[in-house]
C-alpha cells in the first residue's frame, strides 16, 4: 500500500496515538488522473490473477473508447449483406466487393465461387467456371504453367493482396498510428478485418508491437468469429507459409502461446504442456481448423488428402521450421510427428489416454468431438468453440472427395458413439 486513510471521528482514541498520529490540518493537493493506458495495464494484471470480474468491470468503466468510423467485418454483417451481394439483381458492387475481400482475408473460397455464379465479375475472374482452384505447388515454380496454373497463380495474387493491404501497416517498424487509434478506440478495438491489434500484429509477426500492444493492456485471449486468438491467428499463417513459422513464430511466443491448453475428455481435465509434444500438434490442429479446406494457399498436397484430415506429413512441415528451443532436434523426423499422432488418438491403448483426436482414416486425424475447451471459467465442445458450421459456409464443398466439413465431423462423431456409419 502507497497510502492509507482512517476516518475517526474521535480524536482520542486510542490507535490514533498508537500510530503516533496527531490532531492537524488537511492538506489537499492536485492528482493526476488514471490515463486509460494505466486502467488497460491494471486490468491485465488483474487477469493474470484470475480476477476476471474485477478486470471486466474495469474494461466497462473506464476503457470505453469512441466507436470506430468504420464497419468492421464479422459474421453478423456477413450474414446480412450475402444475399444482397449474392442476388445477380443487386446492382451494388460494394457489398459484392466486400464479401469477395472477406472471403480472400479469410481463405473461404465458397463464397468467391458463389459470388462467380453471380456474375460478379471479379470473382469471375478468380473463379471463371464457378470453382476456386486448388493452388498446387506449379503456382510458385519456375516452369511453364498450363491455363489452369495461371489461373491458380492469379487466384494466389489476389489472395495475397487482400492480405497485405491489411497486414501491411502491421509489419511496419513505425507503429505510432496504430497506437493513436488504440489511445482513441481502446487497444482492443475491431480493426476494419474484424480483427484486434493485436491480433493482427500477430499475423504481421511484429514482435515488437505486440510487445507495445500489451503493454497497454490489449487482451491476448479475444476471439474473432472463427474463434481465433492472436497467437492462433500466428499460427494460422504458419501452417499456411511453414517459412513464417521459421522467421517469426518464436519471437512472439513467450508472450502469446499459453503456458497449458486445458481441455476435458469423458469429463477428465487433460492440460497440455509445452514441454509435450501433444502441445505442438493440438495448437496447428485448432489454429488450422479454419483453412484445412481452403483453396486460397498454396498447398503441397492435394485437396482430397487435406480434406481427409490432419497427417503427419502436413504437419511436419512445419514443426521442422521451428527453432530447436521450441520443438527439439530430437523430435524432427516425420516418424515422431506419427508417434505423438497415434498415442494421443481416442482409440489409442497408451497411457495416459489423453483422447485428443480420433482417425478418420489410415494416418488421417480430426480433433476428437467429445472434447471441450476451456472458455474462461466453463467449457466449450471444441467445434463449437471453432465455429465449424461457419467453416462449412466458407470451405464446405459437395465433391465426392472433400465432404462438407460439418458432415465430415458428425460421420467421425457418430463412428466413436459405435453408430453404423460409411468410412471416409
Amino acid at each position: 500500500m502507497q497510502s492509507l486513510t482512517l476516518i475517526e471521528s474521535d480524536t482520542g482514541h486510542p490507535l490514533l496515538g498508537l500510530l503516533g498520529l496527531n490532531v492537524g490540518v488537511v492538506r489537499t493537493g492536485a492528482t493526476a488522473a488514471s490515463t486509460k493506458e494505466e486502467w488497460a495495464q491494471e486490468a491485465r494484471k488483474l487477469e493474470l490473477q484470475g480476477k476476471q470480474e474485477q478486470a471486466r468491470a474495469i474494461r466497462e468503466s473506464f476503457l470505453q473508447g469512441k466507436p470506430v468510423p468504420w464497419t468492421p467485418w464479422s459474421r453478423e454483417l456477413i450474414e446480412d449483406l450475402a444475399p444482397k451481394a449474392l442476388d445477380r439483381g443487386n446492382p451494388s458492387a460494394r457489398l459484392k466487393q466486400t464479401l469477395l475481400d472477406y472471403a480472400l482475408w479469410h481463405g473461404q473460397q465458397l463464397w468467391v465461387e458463389q459470388l462467380a455464379k453471380a456474375q460478379f465479375q471479379p470473382a469471375r475472374g478468380l473463379a471463371p467456371d464457378g470453382d476456386f482452384g486448388w493452388i498446387g505447388d506449379a503456382a510458385m515454380l519456375g516452369v511453364r504453367l498450363t491455363d489452369n496454373e495461371k489461373q491458380q497463380q492469379l487466384a494466389l495474387r489476389a489472395v495475397a493482396a487482400v492480405r497485405q493491404r491489411h497486414l501491411q501497416p502491421y509489419t511496419a517498424k513505425n507503429f505510432k498510428d496504430i497506437l493513436r487509434l488504440c489511445d482513441v478506440h481502446t487497444v482492443d478495438h475491431q480493426t476494419p478485418a474484424g480483427a484486434t491489434p493485436l491480433m493482427l500484429a500477430a499475423r504481421a509477426g511484429n514482435a515488437v508491437l505486440v510487445e507495445a500492444l500489451l503493454e497497454r493492456g490489449a487482451e491476448p485471449k479475444a476471439e474473432d468469429e472463427f474463434g481465433q486468438t492472436a497467437w492462433q491467428h500466428a499460427v494460422n499463417r504458419a501452417i499456411e507459409e511453414p517459412a513464417f513459422a521459421k522467421s517469426s513464430l518464436a519471437a512472439i511466443f513467450d508472450r502469446l502461446a499459453p503456458a497449458v491448453i486445458d481441455v476435458q475428455v469423458d469429463g477428465r481435465l487433460i492440460r497440455i504442456e509445452r514441454h509435450q509434444g501433444e502441445y505442438w500438434v493440438l495448437t496447428l490442429m485448432l489454429a488450422g481448423l479454419k483453412t484445412q479446406w481452403s483453396y486460397c494457399a498454396v498447398r503441397s498436397q492435394p485437396p482430397w488428402k487435406l480434406g481427409e484430415g490432419y497427417f503427419a506429413e502436413q504437419l511436419h512441415q512445419v514443426l521442422e521450421g521451428l527453432p530447436p528451443h521450441l520443438w527439439k532436434e530430437k523430435r524432427r523426423k516425420r516418424s515422431y510427428v506419427n508417434q505423438v499422432l497415434a498415442r494421443a488418438e481416442v482409440e489409442s491403448g497408451y497411457k495416459p489416454a489423453r483422447k485428443l483426436w480420433a482417425r478418420t482414416r489410415n494416418g488421417h486425424y480430426l480433433l476428437n468431438p467429445g472434447m471441450l475447451l476451456r472458455n474462461g471459467e466453463g467449457w466449450v465442445p471444441v467445434y463449437e468453440a471453432l465455429r465449424l458450421d461457419w467453416i462449412d459456409r466458407g470451405t464446405g464443398t459437395d465433391e465426392p472427395y472433400n465432404v462438407r466439413p460439418v458432415a465430415r465431423v458428425q460421420r467421425l462423431n457418430a463412428r466413436l458413439l459405435g453408430q453404423e456409419v460409411e468410412l471416409f
